[in-house]
């Protein structure tokens, strides 16, 4: 199987052409999904699709029907590979490896990379190789571009952050630009930053929730992929908010990493459109 994706400015009959075009090339339609966005009535489609003919040049089929502003990826429903950067809270990236190990992830786990070594025993247990690289005495810079050759020796498809507890330089981010996940311990956009459960303990809220989203050079601002919440009253501390929010963190990464790996996420500017 495969997963067809298309995006462009709407016109009549969009579905109409790419099914004409999928069953002139022996290509049946297992399931579609398709929204227009209503102000500037832009279209989104992921298809999949299931055929014995040859792909290569259906993309362009399509885009000879639609036009030159149209955007096509065709990809196999295989795992994608990614690197984890952690930095010493556990819980996400010990559920990730879980999940990467018991396949319910579309994921293939290279290597974890964190600025401290605390977390190395974790990996080993999942025998992913583990990659200590300290952030001691060097700049944002000069930190970011050791990870970097880490990475690229890689040939990842993602960078996942599971609670990676430093701020990427802004080249970092725009050269992996809508390739690093984050999950942030807040429901975005309130207490961005340090401390949340803090703020929230503070702020006396009734509600907590994590949320995860494509990182960008604005911090935490990024187009958001998914998010949760729990409902709570004055009787938690903070020490009982933060308990519970690793357990949303970890079900909200998680997701938001599913969506993004089978591929059901399109990024128009600075939302997504998912199709769960």
């Amino acid at each position: 199987m495969k997963i067809l994706k298309v995006t462009c400015q709407d016109q009549v009959g969009i579905i109409s052409k790419i099914s004409t075009i999928l069953f002139k090339n022996n290509f049946n339609i297992i399931k579609l999904d398709e929204y227009v966005e209503p102000e500037q009535k832009f279209f989104f489609m992921r298809a999949e699709i299931e055929g014995d003919s040859d792909d290569s040049n259906l993309k362009d089929q399509i885009i000879d029907q639609l036009g030159e502003d149209v955007f096509v990826s065709l990809n196999s429903l295989e795992k994608k590979r990614v690197v984890i950067m952690a930095t010493k809270e556990s819980h996400c990236l010990g559920d990730l490896m879980l999940r990467g190990y018991n396949n319910s992830l579309n994921i293939d786990i290279c290597a974890v990379i964190s600025n401290y070594d605390s977390l190395k025993s974790l990996a080993q247990k999942f025998e992913i190789p583990f990659h200590h690289i300290s952030h001691v005495d060097l700049s944002r810079e000069q930190h970011s571009q050791k990870i970097q050759k880490v990475i690229d020796q890689l040939n990842v498809d993602y960078i996942l952050l599971a609670k990676y507890m430093r701020i990427l330089p802004e080249s970092f981010v725009d050269f992996y630009k809508n390739k690093i996940i984050n999950i942030h311990h807040s429901f975005l956009p309130a207490f961005i930053g340090a401390n949340p459960y803090k703020q929230a303990f503070e702020r006396g809220v009734k509600i907590i929730g994590a949320t995860s989203h494509f990182v960008t050079s604005d911090l935490d601002e990024g187009p958001i992929i998914e998010q949760d919440i729990l409902h709570i009253d004055h009787s938690y501390n903070a020490k009982e908010l933060s308990d519970l929010g690793r357990n949303v963190e970890q079900m909200v990464f998680s997701k938001a990493i599913k969506y993004v790996t089978e591929d059901r996420v399109f990024v128009h500017k600075n939302k997504t459109v998912v199709f769960k």
